[in-house]
């Protein structure tokens, strides 16, 4: 059996989509959406999107498998730095178990090491990927919890609108203000397809009092989980403050957050009616591949192995929010 490992086509997109779909479909038992093809397709509108870095496998002229590196501009220990997202890699399910998803997985990385990339990060099969030099428990995806005890605020002078293309370099501004001395953070992107919402149970928002910019948000529209807040210190506790009433009807009650408690704590720590707590926890399913030594990412990954800083938040793009909202 000859496995061709090659760039994607445009004329490839049906049958991309198509593998995808089959490969996924037994992952989402309990729901018949299957959000990885869409995913696919919205990948693309990246940025950083490089057409080299979508592979496809072909076995006699049939596309058996797929794989996506997405390029992202990274702040890694307060520095810039180019990785990939590697998302998804699917093999349809007549091929699977023949090595097509290795081959696709080491092809990517050796185009991302020859493009100058440093790193590939995933969430996946903690058996699996560590085989092709993925670390396990290299970042988290959840930080505070923030516990408003008591509190009042005005709702009317708050109203949220959806981002939109003149409000872009205001928000990255605030990203980059927010985010330029983490330990690990993904940068969505200079388009405002990296910025807005895509899933229906997912709010991507300008918060404005008074009629007045006062922060960029993301969160679930259903639990309320605040993903991204971008906004000047002083603005971040009543916007907080507003989405709590918004879920309880009062100020008052937890909130899920994915920013960092150091980043709450300096803010609130002397309002004695909020409750901050770390919820910060990473998982086995949370890899690097470090594709240069002596970087500053292998740095951060050796400092994380050895508990020296804590594994960075890393908030994916609002792309791959696209499935929240699903049946639990």
């Amino acid at each position: 059996m000859i496995i061709n490992i090659r760039s994607e086509k445009t004329s490839d997109y049906t049958n991309i989509a198509n593998v995808t779909y089959e490969a996924f479909l037994g992952w989402h038992p309990d729901n018949q959406y299957v959000s990885e093809p869409v995913l696919v397709d919205l990948l693309r509108h990246n940025s950083c999107f490089n057409p080299e870095l979508s592979l496809v496998a072909e076995i006699d002229n049939e596309i058996a498998g797929y794989a996506l590196f997405s390029p992202y501009k990274f702040i890694v220990q307060g520095n810039e730095a180019m990785g990939a997202v590697l998302a998804p890699v699917a093999v349809h399910p007549k091929y699977q178990g023949k090595g097509i998803g290795g081959k696709l997985v080491e092809e990517g990385h050796s185009r991302l090491k020859e493009m100058g990339y440093s790193f590939s990060l995933l969430c996946g099969h903690e058996t699996y990927y560590p085989r092709f030099g993925y670390k396990t428990k290299m970042f988290a995806v959840n930080g505070t919890i923030v516990d408003f005890i008591d509190g009042e605020i005005n709702c009317q002078q708050y109203s949220l609108r959806p981002v939109s293309q003149k409000d872009l370099p205001w928000v990255i501004n605030m990203w980059y203000e927010r985010h330029k001395a983490d330990h690990l953070a993904l940068f969505p992107g200079e388009n405002i397809s990296e910025w807005h919402n895509h899933g229906i149970g997912a709010r991507a928002s300008i918060i404005e009092k008074d009629k007045r910019i006062i922060g960029y948000i993301r969160y679930d529209n259903y639990s309320f989980n605040v993903k991204e807040l971008l906004a000047d210190n002083e603005n971040v506790c009543e916007i907080l403050k507003y989405l709590a009433a918004k879920k309880y009807g009062k100020p008052k009650g937890e909130l899920n957050t994915l920013l960092s408690y150091d980043y709450l704590y300096s803010l609130l720590k002397n309002d004695i009616n909020i409750d901050i707590r770390d919820n910060s926890t990473t998982h086995t399913a949370f890899m690097i591949k470090v594709l240069k030594e002596d970087t500053i990412i292998d740095d951060y990954c050796r400092k994380v192995e050895n508990s020296i800083v804590k594994p960075g938040i890393v908030v994916f793009p609002p792309m791959f929010d696209i499935d929240d909202g699903r049946a639990d």
